[in-house]
């Protein structure tokens, strides 16, 4: 049964946010979908202010494999996890963006040097929130099987009370999901979006391509995180894919697609969402 939208009142039956029918916790709870955490982190930081904060702010350059377990841990944590737990997510990622703030040092794209950067400002998250929606879309798709239209409503209308942790407010999120894909693609297309100098500085951090030895064992993934990205900011990272790479993408892809539904609960499906399947009440 498809299920559009969840239900955030004041009467629960259950300590969760969200209910296993929900399209947030389908969609999440695919183990693959770390596969594409790489593009998602990249499309994050081709916002040129996303990229300051990071830049300036973040230990990724010290400990890039600790803060990409971090971003996913607390990332899961706020959709898989309990009432009493989501507030301390929420609580650590607000500790580690008060001090995220400044200004930029030069001009990029729509944004001219001295431009204020602010994790916790509406525009800027909502870039973030956009990202971290589209990619478990794209993901799931791209790895498990298509998602219908309504499906895809479902998950924007459930992840609009992550937006509200991440102080949007509501009036800023889409109202629909194409509408939200829309909102990218010209935020992109206006240069608001961009890949800058930092960015690319940042790229082979975040994905893993920094650590030698790891870098060796991830290009395969990182070729496929690659060939996720929209083609206008794959060009602006300066990467490229051959006919070659792009066709091996593909066919693994489609493996994955094939393979994944038939894989056993225990191995398909995230640790944070077996364990709260577990605790959810029956009926």
């Amino acid at each position: 049964m498809e299920h559009t939208q969840t239900q955030h009142d004041t009467t629960y039956d259950h300590d969760y946010h969200f209910t296993p029918q929900s399209a947030i916790w389908q969609i999440n709870r695919e183990r693959v979908l770390l596969l594409t955490g790489i593009k998602v982190l990249l499309m994050q930081i081709a916002h040129p202010l996303v990229a300051e904060s990071v830049y300036t702010h973040s230990y990724v350059f010290d400990k890039p494999i600790k803060r990409l377990h971090r971003t996913l841990t607390l990332t899961l944590g706020m959709v898989f996890g309990t009432r009493t737990e989501v507030q301390p997510a929420i609580n650590a990622i607000d500790a580690a963006h008060r001090p995220a703030v400044g200004r930029t040092e030069q001009a990029t794209g729509q944004h001219p040097a001295g431009t204020v950067y602010n994790p916790r400002n509406p525009y800027q998250a909502l870039w973030v929130f956009a990202t971290l929606v589209e990619g478990a879309v794209s993901g799931y798709e791209t790895l498990v099987a298509p998602l219908n239209d309504e499906r895809k409503q479902a998950m924007l209308d459930d992840s609009r009370l992550i937006a509200s942790w991440m102080g949007i407010p509501a009036q800023v999120v889409p109202d629909t999901y194409q509408g939200l894909l829309d909102y990218m693609q010209d935020a992109i297309e206006s240069e608001i979006v961009i890949v800058g100098e930092k960015a690319r500085q940042i790229a082979p951090f975040v994905s893993t391509q920094s650590i030698p030895i790891v870098k060796w064992f991830s290009y395969f993934p990182v070729q496929a995180n690659i060939a996720l990205l929209p083609e206008t900011i794959r060009t602006q990272y300066g990467y490229t894919l051959s006919t070659r790479e792009q066709q091996l993408a593909e066919r693994a892809f489609a493996l994955s697609r094939w393979l994944v539904p038939r894989l056993p609960d225990w191995v398909r499906f995230a640790p944070e969402y077996q364990r709260a399947i577990k605790s959810f009440p029956a009926g």
